[in-house]
């Protein structure tokens, strides 16, 4: 199910007067007509369906549409690319050679929870950049930005270990 705001949960974001609960404020805030309820469930810390019943019966939110499949879909990666040869530390992360297929559910989850234990608030754009993605592709990008700031930041082992966790050996 997708959701989007009603008109009085655009007013109550700025008001702050009906939803009192950190996590319903949030969810209200991350509803943008696009994500469904399955990836908002499977990638915000503190929320349940009941939240969603919640919002929804104080005429906050309303339903665009029905189940979006895009949640547990496998998607494939970037098609293959030969490997550069080995030089100075490159100036970008290439994730382009990953050819398993990537569930969005799980790879955004993952990389939600790798940029937080990484990057801490310094992530926090990127946090919101892959709350953001719609597409897989979108997340490719996030992830291709956080592996390069963990590696400007920790250092290549700690980009390699990063780049492991979201896409395997």
């Amino acid at each position: 199910m997708i959701w989007a705001k009603t008109e009085a949960g655009r007013v109550e974001m700025q008001a702050k007067a009906l939803v009192k609960e950190r996590a319903q404020r949030n969810l209200l805030l991350l509803i943008d007509g696009q994500k469904s309820e399955e990836m908002l469930l499977a990638n915000v810390v503190g929320i349940k369906a009941d939240d969603f019943t919640a919002l929804e019966a104080m005429g906050l939110i309303e339903p665009l549409a029905g189940p979006a499949g895009r949640s547990a879909r496998p998607v494939a990666a970037a098609p293959a690319a030969a490997p550069a040869a080995p030089a100075a530390a490159p100036t970008t992360v290439d994730i382009s050679t990953e050819a398993a297929p990537l569930d969005y559910a799980h790879f955004t989850e993952t990389l939600t929870q790798l940029i937080s234990k990484e990057l801490g608030l310094r992530g926090f754009t990127l946090t919101l950049a892959v709350e953001k993605a719609g597409t897989i592709e979108e997340l490719m990008e996030v992830a291709r930005r956080a592996i390069d700031q963990i590696r400007d930041r920790k250092g290549a082992p700690a980009a390699d270990a990063a780049r492991k966790a979201l896409f395997g050996a």
